[in-house]
Order: C-alpha cells, then sequence, then structure tokens
C-alpha cells in the first residue's frame, strides 16, 4: 500500500459481516484497519475508473465524428523519418 501523505478521519457503520472481514484481512496481512478501508476504496475507484473508460469507448464507437478524429490521429502531417521531433 502507498503511504499517504495527507489522511482524513471518518466514523462509519458497517454490517458485522464486513466487519469480522476486516478484522480476519488485517490480521492476515498484518495492516491496519484503515489500511484495509484505504485499499478497498482504491480498488472501487479503480473499478469506476475502468468502467468510466469503457463507457466512453463505448460512446466514441457512436460518436458522429469519429471517422474524422481518426483519420487526423493517423495523418497527423509529420513525418517521422528526417522529423526533428
Amino acid at each position: 500500500m502507498k503511504a499517504r501523505t495527507t489522511t482524513s478521519k471518518f466514523s462509519i457503520s458497517i454490517p458485522a459481516d464486513l466487519a469480522r472481514f476486516v478484522e480476519s484481512y488485517r490480521k492476515e496481512h498484518r495492516v491496519s484497519r484503515s489500511e484495509v478501508v484505504a485499499e478497498g476504496l482504491e480498488r472501487l475507484r479503480g473499478e469506476e475508473l475502468a468502467k468510466a473508460y469503457r463507457d466512453h469507448a463505448e460512446a466514441w464507437q457512436h460518436d458522429p465524428d469519429r471517422e474524422f478524429w481518426d483519420s487526423a490521429a493517423i495523418d497527423d502531417g509529420l513525418d517521422s523519418e528526417g522529423s526533428d521531433w
């Protein structure tokens, strides 16, 4: 888990089965409750980001300007041979 430079403190209530899981996980992995919750939230954020990318890619398939931008991305006018870039 990556180190955090700033933190926020929360008081939360969770179902008993999740609390047991947190305790079991933290003991097995020798981490704090906060680290267990933070790791779970990081994974949730990653899932949400992946979903957003999938949704965007799906929307892009139906975008009326897609063909224009696809061709512009391929033919950027830069000659890779002899280019100063």
